[in-house]
């Protein structure tokens, strides 16, 4: 009888043991093979083609090589892609069956080879959208041109693909996430003055320069950032009220209005005898400046060093003329709402002193036409008081889109809380959109315009991967 026993405890400690096993292998060899989640497989996507994105950055060095990039990215992934004239990439993605009835999605994002870090973002979501293995409908990703912030590539691209039915989604580039129902307009200015330049009265020249910042397209990011040209204006300018004379031989950054410069430089011409005045101002600036700065920018360098004397400077007329233009001109957030959301804002982007003429780039933006207005008339009066001429350049009119939109964002937001769990607001965007120039091509598109951010790019990229699934629409 105890042998009985014995033999049925040792048989159900086997049978113990293999189901343990069992339970084992599927556990660790089965569970092993499970699909990724849509959340896991999107935040490895953004990783992997941000990290790809930033390593050929180098390459990218005008708008021809950022379209041969993202086309060969495509056609990498068995995506088809073409390229037009304007450096436009259009990307087309079939229906899934049973989607094919649903209404056609295109995404718009935008690209400047000039100021990439502006852009990443919004590309990298576009990117992650674009390979997408969920079911969805028929959808495009158009990568527009917009060198030098302007928007002449949208205007040149086919109204086929934009169609009665058509949900067009904007990927822009916002400094908080948002849904917004206006885009900014915008405007470009610029400044010029012909210079007198004379035989310098001192003898010690130094060279003072400003380097190592990132280059942005206009936008509330960008305003928030260190500007030099404005910051060696308003150096020039305490020169001058705490009467460190000098006068100046050449000054330059940036390379347009509609770019945050990277660097700006200043080569003025002292008296020997007041070097350690000027270097112990130098000194103080740059302390200030750096310690201000550096953390959120590691490659910035401010720096000063004696160089070679020039033959000619600015003559003191002239000289006076462009301290005081500078000072008072406008750069950075001109207006905030009473959230702290940015509603106007100007950026200096361009100065020269070359050919014996200076030359200013300035472009504002908001999303309020008061703002616009009464930046105008700033610039305006500023250049009157300068005696430095003013010229109106480009201009982008404010974009709102309607309530017949209504349902379509409703129907995004649906999705994006789906997938992310959370809402998001609704706050206008003082950075101009393309939005208008679609319009211009079928009234009847419905519109959605997407702030995306450092933090929100995986969000996005998820969000509009789960609409694309929702179920076929008429």
């Amino acid at each position: 009888m105890k042998n009985k026993k014995k033999l049925i405890i040792g048989i159900v400690a086997v049978v113990a043991v293999i189901a343990i096993a069992v339970l084992a292998y599927f556990l660790i060899f089965k569970g092993g093979n499970k699909s990724p989640s849509l959340r896991e497989t999107v935040d490895n996507r953004v990783i992997a083609y941000e990290t790809d994105l930033r390593d050929s950055l180098s390459s990218m060095t005008d708008q021809e090589s950022v379209a041969n990039y993202l086309a060969t990215w495509a056609k990498n992934k068995g995506i088809e892609a073409k390229t037009d004239k304007n450096n436009n990439v259009v990307l087309t993605i079939n229906a899934t069956e049973g989607f094919e009835s649903k209404a056609p999605v295109v995404i718009l994002c935008g690209y400047d080879y000039s100021c990439m870090e502006t852009y990443i973002n919004s590309i990298v979501s576009a990117l992650t959208i674009a390979k997408n293995n969920e079911e969805h409908g028929a959808y495009k990703i158009i990568f527009f041109s917009q060198e030098n912030g302007n928007f002449d590539s949208v205007e040149a691209l086919s109204a086929q693909h934009f169609t009665d039915d058509t949900e067009v989604i904007y990927l822009g580039n916002s400094s908080s996430s948002r849904i917004s129902k206006v885009t900014g307009g915008y405007e470009s200015y610029n400044l010029s003055q012909k210079i007198k330049q004379v035989t310098p009265t001192h003898n010690k020249a130094y060279k003072i320069t400003i380097s190592g910042l990132p280059s942005l397209s206009i936008g509330s990011k960008s305003a928030y950032a260190p500007n030099p040209i404005k910051t060696l204006g308003n150096l020039l300018a305490n020169f001058k009220s705490t009467s460190l004379f000098f006068e100046l031989a050449s000054f330059s950054g940036g390379s347009n209005g509609h770019t945050n410069p990277s660097e700006a430089s200043m080569i003025i011409v002292i008296d020997e005898d007041t070097t350690a005045k000027l270097e112990k101002k130098l000194d103080s600036a740059i302390e200030k400046f750096c310690d201000k700065n550096e953390e959120n920018y590691p490659n910035l360098q401010y720096t000063y060093e004696e160089v070679e004397m020039p033959s000619k400077v600015l003559s003191p007329a002239d000289t006076d003329a462009l301290v005081s233009l500078m000072y008072t001109s406008l750069n950075g957030v001109h207006y905030k709402d009473n959230n702290g959301d940015v509603v106007a804002l100007a950026n200096i982007g361009f100065a020269n002193t070359e050919n014996s003429s200076f030359n200013m780039n300035v472009t504002v933006a908001s999303s309020d036409q008061f703002f616009l207005d009464e930046m105008r008339e700033a610039y305006q009066t500023t250049c009157g008081l300068s005696g430095v001429e003013y010229s109106l350049g480009k201009q982008y009119g404010i974009f709102a889109i309607d309530e017949s939109n209504q349902a379509f964002e409703d129907a995004f937001r649906a999705a994006y809380t789906k997938y992310r769990n959370t809402g998001l607001d609704n706050i206008n965007m003082p950075e101009a959109s393309p939005l208008s120039a679609i319009y211009a091509k079928n009234p009847n598109v419905k519109l959605l315009i997407a702030g995306i951010t450092e933090k929100t790019k995986d969000n996005f990229a998820g969000g509009i991967i789960t609409y694309l699934k929702n179920p076929a629409t008429n």
